[in-house]
């Protein structure tokens, strides 16, 4: 039998050779999936040099030779974590970036001062529903009931989605985020709250096609979900931000994710029209550019 330390320390040394960024941490994840318990509980077994058995040690070989080929860390395990949530993770969808977790931070935090009632909120390009399912746990905590609709135009997504919504009341409909129509024809209901809906998140599609990702591990990422739809990677963000237009309360939130170069040209984008104010530019954890919010007018 083989220590914890043993393994570790061989996984951690292969996701190294591999040039993978934080070798140490991942294998730790790994190691702590695979035995099912925390990483805290994982660094008393190797205080205390406990050994694993061959079949569990080769079940980890298996997972780190799978990440060592550069297959995301989250389609290895099968699950990530979001702002707290627990999402099942397959490939073909969008993998949720921590990143993201900011756009949920900001919006909960407009909301701040709310302290009861309801709110219908509306997760334009959901990719695994992680926002959508983030949001509807934040606000349960709060005593606060949500309606979301999460959207995606991929069938495969939307069947994720539902997966990681179920125990919320979300509805993800399999239409064109970009499309107010494509939004009723998939849902009906939907009619009456065009106009009226407190918040509206999206991650949307935003790379400019005439930069293609180089990263290994966005190559694992469906291009649906990463183009934003012209060379600039433009269209896509725009019409999210006229169907928000179109589809908030007065007063209501919109927050959208974008490319960083993206950040003055989106802002402007928001500006020129009336309907907006309190367009704002906000930093991702890194202190990158990489949201914008507006409260309609």
């Amino acid at each position: 039998m083989t220590t914890v330390s043993d393994v570790l320390g061989a996984v951690q040394e292969q996701l190294h050779r591999a040039g993978i960024d934080s070798p140490a941490p991942e294998a730790a994840i790994i190691v702590s999936h695979v035995l099912g318990i925390t990483r805290g509980k994982l660094g008393v077994m190797q205080a205390l040099g406990e050994r694993l058995n061959e079949e569990t040690v080769n079940t980890i070989r298996a997972l780190a030779q799978q990440r060592a080929t550069r297959v995301p860390l989250q389609h290895v395990l099968g699950e990530t974590t979001f702002y707290g949530v627990d999402l099942k993770i397959e490939p073909g969808v969008f993998i949720p970036r921590v990143e993201t977790e900011v756009l949920v931070e900001t919006t909960l935090a407009y909301f701040e001062q709310k302290k009861t009632g309801e709110l219908a909120i509306l997760d334009l390009c959901t990719g695994s529903g992680a926002i959508a399912a983030a949001l509807a746990e934040q606000f349960g905590q709060r005593n606060i009931t949500t309606r979301i609709w999460a959207v995606d135009l991929d069938p495969y997504a939307v069947q994720l989605a539902r997966h990681n919504t179920a125990e919320y009341n979300v509805t993800v409909l399999c239409a064109d985020a970009t499309d107010t129509a494509s939004l009723v024809e998939a849902d009906p209901t939907l009619a009456k709250w065009i106009g009226h809906f407190d918040a509206i998140v999206s991650n949307p599609p935003y790379i400019p096609t005439a930069t293609p990702v180089t990263q290994q591990e966005a190559e694992h990422d469906p291009q649906l979900a990463l183009y934003g739809g012209s060379p600039d990677g433009l269209d896509i963000p725009s019409a999210i931000a006229q169907v928000a237009a179109r589809s908030l309360v007065p007063g209501g939130y919109f927050m959208m994710e974008h490319d960083e170069t993206h950040a003055a040209e989106i802002a402007a984008i928001l500006e020129r029209n009336t309907v907006w104010e309190q367009v704002h530019t906000v930093q991702d954890l890194t202190a990158t550019n990489r949201f914008v919010s507006a409260v309609r007018a």
